[in-house]
C-alpha cells in the first residue's frame, strides 16, 4: 500500500541496473534511473518509485509502448511516469528514438506529467561522468581517471572490451562487470547533477530538463 500523501512515479525502462527490481514498488533506492530522477527532483520524501520493464508494454514500435506505458501509469493513478531506453551508440538513433519517445508521449493525455530520455550509449555512461561518486561509492583513496566525454565511449554492442560497462569495471578494480546493486551505489553517491549534465550533454541533459520540468513541480509544495 501507498503510504498516504506520496507520489507515485512510475519508471519504465530496459532492466534491473536501469530501473531497479521488476515490479517494485519502494522508495526510489534502486535502479539508476529512479534514483537519479530523485536527486534532480531534490530527493522528495514523498516519491514512491514503480518500476515496469520495458518487455512488459504489449505494443510493438516505441512510440506505442510510450504512448502504453503512459496509459498504464494513469490507469494505475500514479502521479507521473518516465521512461528512459538506450541508443547502443549511435548519436543519429538517438535523436530518432528521442523523437519516437516524444511521439508517444505527446498522443496521449497531455496533461499526465511524463519525462522521457535516451542514455548515449548506455546508463552506465553517465555514471562514469561523476568520478567522486565512484570514488565514494567504492570508498577509493582518490577519484578514478574516467573519460571526459562519456557519451563519445563505444556502446557494449560494438565494442566488448571497452564501453562503458567495462571501463567501470576496470577502474573500479574489478574482473567482472558491476552487478546492478554496483551500479545503484554510484548512482546514490551522485550529488552534482550538474556535473552529468556537463559531461552527458546529449543524453542526460535533455532528461534532466525534462525531469525538472514535468515531474519536479509535482513535490514543490511537499518537500
Amino acid at each position: 500500500m501507498t503510504p498516504e500523501g506520496s507520489f507515485v512515479v512510475e519508471f519504465f525502462g530496459e532492466g534491473k541496473t536501469d530501473i531497479g527490481e521488476e515490479d517494485a514498488s519502494t522508495r526510489p533506492m534502486q535502479g539508476v534511473v529512479p534514483i537519479l530522477v530523485h536527486a534532480l527532483c531534490g530527493k522528495p520524501g514523498r516519491m514512491i518509485a514503480k518500476r515496469t520493464p520495458m518487455l512488459q508494454l504489449q505494443e510493438r514500435g516505441l512510440a506505442r509502448k510510450v504512448r502504453f506505458a503512459k496509459r498504464l501509469a494513469r490507469r494505475r493513478k500514479s502521479a507521473a511516469a518516465v521512461f528512459v531506453v538506450d541508443t547502443e551508440g549511435d548519436l543519429r538513433v538517438l535523436k530518432a528514438k528521442k523523437a519516437d519517445l516524444e511521439q508517444g508521449r505527446n498522443a496521449e493525455s497531455p496533461d499526465f506529467p511524463m519525462a522521457v530520455g535516451v542514455a548515449q550509449p548506455c546508463i552506465e555512461a553517465w555514471l562514469l561522468a561523476d568520478a567522486s561518486a565512484i570514488r565514494r561509492a567504492f570508498d577509493m583513496p582518490a577519484a578514478p581517471g574516467v573519460p571526459a566525454e562519456p557519451e563519445k565511449c563505444p556502446a557494449p554492442c560494438q565494442n566488448q572490451k571497452d564501453n562503458p560497462k567495462t571501463i567501470l569495471a576496470r577502474i573500479v578494480g574489478l574482473k567482472r562487470r558491476l552487478s546492478a546493486e554496483e551500479n545503484w551505489r554510484i548512482a546514490a553517491a551522485m550529488n552534482d547533477m550538474g556535473i552529468v549534465r556537463t559531461r552527458c550533454p546529449a543524453s542526460f541533459a535533455p532528461l534532466a530538463d525534462e525531469v525538472e520540468a514535468r515531474i519536479r513541480p509535482l513535490f514543490s509544495k511537499s518537500g
